[in-house]
């Protein structure tokens, strides 16, 4: 079909314009006259010449459809964690299962497009099992495969996993989002073993010196009746506490709590152990690790506000999670207190269009007190902008956009989880103003904004430093829609809490003057990757990446060398994964004369998760399965589960009709085509002796 980005009604004009422009040349000339039949022909190749070149500039388009068959996506999730192995199956599950399931996904892959991932720690795609994760996120899973698969014909999911999950939330709930049947393998073993198991460890991540802090034990024992252990907290290869555990039942539970006191400032080891008992079907949940940070003073942080605001309360209660930091809130009228008491400063919508709080602005910023503004609408965005923070706002109306976060994977300033980063894409919006932004070279975004669907770089959270003076401004109104949601998708905070706590973190932190700096955390859990920052100055204080910077990792009598990489202006380091245990590091760089080096260490924390909870829950896969009409199957029962999927109606190859529209702009006949009518009415009128 041929249209035009121009009305078709201008074809006539085209027409008349070419008949005209060859009559007057050839009917109206004072040429020499040309044979009849010459002027003739001369006179349609130009007219028909003529109105093609004018028809090409109404921008004519040929528009065809194509018709493609899109097979169904048939998507398998294998559950590759530690869990899957701990049953009397183990070894069927290792050969047998692995081998009928391969035959299985060739039998679907003759009708369907059937793709694998393995799911655990990360989302990893392929069939590579080895069953040593040491988590379990389904609910995770469900919604990577929601987005990615979007707008797709994805016939059918197939769940293979024991139901047992211990992070995120129930993966029912994400279930029923899903718009796909789910069939489900119900693997592991439903029955109840006698194992004795630390079931839960709570303690204070920070406590100060010289107080006391609790440590609290859940101990469970399942068909243990009679039978007796002991508890032994370990503290520098030094028990400091022990005590028996008598079981009095089948189903035993008891919460043991003991008190220790802070002597020193530091990071604090406990290790905690239960004797095993004979016939335990595992030891592996005997045993926790936990760190604890004990520091000298707390931080005190005023929280100073416009008006009351859920956002105000939903930052208070993120920071109280740390005991680290002293809060206190003030409404801006009632604030007389004295600034340098306070080593950062939270302004929520101040300066304000009633109150500029502009004594307590130049008194803090006279003083260098780092300072987290949160604007909103009350903001007086004119004196904002004159702060110098790293960020203009031009605003012309008085009007705002519901703006969702988009995490910049280039900001160095902090790092941000990898569990939190996947949370963030899925927060809600926040209102910002409608404005054009400007941030300064000094400055960078933690988060972008995207606007409806579109994806921008304006800056939604930025962070600066100028003059040794640390700043933090959220230009969005509505944080704690993003705490609340964190809690209905994940029942717990930690991903807004997160993004709290490390921009006070950071703001709180003095600023290292030193030319060579390294950033890292002092633990790690053993599926985490060591993860290094680093950064070098010249004499003017301006980043350079130029020479090598190395690292040593160390632990008892092994040593591990490696090589940063540069990143922009600075360095990283990605040391991959470390088994349990204490090292120590040492970075080092020359530059210039001088030779620099950093010395440090981290611990790599154990994870039993996977082993506090060995029971399978087969009703759980049962309700996934039954949400969207899907099937629950046993291992054994493969063949069945293959023949109910080819059998499922709904699940069927789809036509799309992709239309497309061509610009006849483009089209090298075309033009050929004209040039030839051009070429042939030349040769006409030279032939005849004419002009």
């Amino acid at each position: 079909m041929l249209t035009s980005e121009y009305s078709l009604w201008f074809l006539p004009l085209c027409v008349l314009l070419g008949l005209a422009y060859a009559f007057v040349l050839y009917y109206k000339s004072t040429k020499p006259e040309l044979p009849l039949w010459v002027k003739r022909l001369a006179f349609i190749t130009r007219s028909f010449a003529v109105f093609l070149l004018a028809f090409l500039l109404l921008n004519p388009l040929l528009k065809t459809v194509h018709k493609e068959k899109e097979k169904p996506v048939i998507i398998l999730g294998i559950d590759n964690s530690e869990s899957m192995l701990m049953c009397k199956d183990s070894t069927y599950y290792e050969n047998d299962f692995l081998r009928q399931l391969k035959q299985t996904i060739q039998q679907l892959s003759k009708k369907y497009v059937v793709e694998t991932y393995l799911l655990g720690d990360s989302l990893q795609k392929g069939m590579n099992m080895d069953f040593k994760d040491k988590e379990t996120n389904i609910s995770s899973f469900f919604e990577t495969i929601q987005a990615k698969y979007f707008n797709q014909n994805v016939g059918a999911l197939v769940l293979v996993s024991d139901g047992i999950y211990n992070k995120g939330q129930n993966p029912l709930y994400e279930a029923k989002n899903m718009e796909m049947p789910i069939y489900t393998v119900a693997m592991g073993d439903t029955s109840i073993h006698q194992d004795l198991l630390i079931a839960k460890v709570n303690y204070n991540k920070t406590v100060f010196k010289n107080n006391f802090f609790p440590i609290e034990v859940l101990v469970h024992a399942n068909k243990l009746k009679n039978k007796q252990s002991k508890l032994q907290i370990v503290h520098k290869n030094e028990v400091v506490f022990e005590k028996i555990i008598h079981i009095t039942n089948h189903e035993y539970a008891e919460w043991i709590r003991v008190n220790f006191e802070a002597k020193q400032a530091g990071l604090l080891h406990y290790h905690i152990q239960l004797l095993p008992i004979e016939n335990e079907m595992t030891t592996y949940n005997n045993t926790s690790d936990i760190y604890i940070q004990v520091v000298d003073n707390r931080n005190k942080i005023a929280i100073v506000y416009q008006a009351p605001h859920p956002d105000v309360s939903a930052i208070t209660q993120a920071l109280k999670k740390n005991d680290a930091y002293q809060i206190e809130t003030f409404p801006i009228d009632k604030f007389t207190q004295n600034v340098n008491a306070y080593e950062v400063l939270i302004l929520h919508q101040l300066p304000s269009k009633s109150n500029p709080a502009k004594q307590l602005l130049e008194e803090s910023r006279k003083l260098g007190i780092s300072t987290f503004y949160i604007s909103g609408k009350q903001t007086n965005y004119a004196y904002l902008n004159s702060l110098n923070l790293g960020l203009q706002l031009q605003i012309s109306k008085e009007a705002y956009n519901d703006v969702y976060p988009i995490y910049n994977q280039n900001f160095t300033t902090f790092s941000v989880s990898p569990s939190t980063q996947q949370i963030i894409a899925s927060f809600p919006p926040v209102q910002v103003p409608f404005a054009n932004f400007r941030l300064a070279p000094s400055a960078s975004s933690l988060f972008f904004q995207k606007i409806g669907n579109v994806n921008t770089t304006y800056p939604l959270f930025v962070f600066n430093q100028t003059d040794d003076v640390k700043s933090a401004v959220f230009v969005g109104d509505g944080l704690w829609r993003w705490r609340n949601y964190n809690y209905m998708l994940e029942n717990n905070h930690e991903a807004f809490d997160e993004i709290i706590m490390k921009t006070i973190q950071y703001l709180a932190v003095k600023e290292d003057k030193s030319f060579f700096r390294v950033k890292t955390s002092t633990i790690f859990n053993e599926n985490e990757p060591i993860m290094f920052d680093a950064e070098l100055y010249n004499q003017n204080y301006e980043l350079v990446n130029d020479p090598e910077v190395t690292m040593v990792i160390s632990n008892h009598d092994k040593k591990y060398t490696y090589s940063f990489s540069r990143t922009f202006k600075s360095y990283m380091l990605d040391a991959g994964n470390f088994p349990e245990g204490e090292y120590q590091w040492v970075a080092s760089v020359s530059y210039g004369n001088q030779k620099y080096s950093k010395t440090g260490f981290f611990n790599v924390k154990k994870i039993n998760v996977e082993f506090v909870n060995l029971v399978a829950n087969h009703q759980l896969m049962k309700n996934i399965s039954s949400v969207n009409n899907g099937e629950m199957f046993y291992p054994n029962q493969l063949k069945e589960m293959e023949k109910s999927i080819i059998n499922n109606n709904e699940i069927k190859t789809i036509a799309r009709y992709i239309k497309q529209h061509d610009s006849l702009l483009n089209s090298v006949l075309l033009l050929i085509g004209i040039f030839l009518l051009l070429g042939t009415e030349w040769v006409l009128r030279k032939w005849s002796g004419s002009y």
